[in-house]
């Protein structure tokens, strides 16, 4: 592991790719996050794309029916 990716770029705990940690590239970047903060930006996505509306998800999945 390099260097750079022994810490969560956020939060700066140790890296643990065993406990659920995830390192990866965002393009050409290098990037490490413990599983709190991976956890927390996935839920940050879900709440800004209104995945947590279950009217809003009905809407989704009906539009995506009608391209089918």
């Amino acid at each position: 592991m390099e260097e750079a990716l022994k810490k969560c770029n956020i939060c700066d705990s140790e890296i643990d790719e065993d406990n659920g940690d995830v390192v990866g590239e965002f393009g050409i970047c290098p990037v490490a996050f413990c599983v709190w903060c991976m956890s927390s930006m996935t839920d940050m996505v879900i709440q800004l794309n209104g995945f947590n509306d279950i009217d809003m998800l009905k809407e989704r999945i009906d539009y995506l029916k009608e391209d089918l």
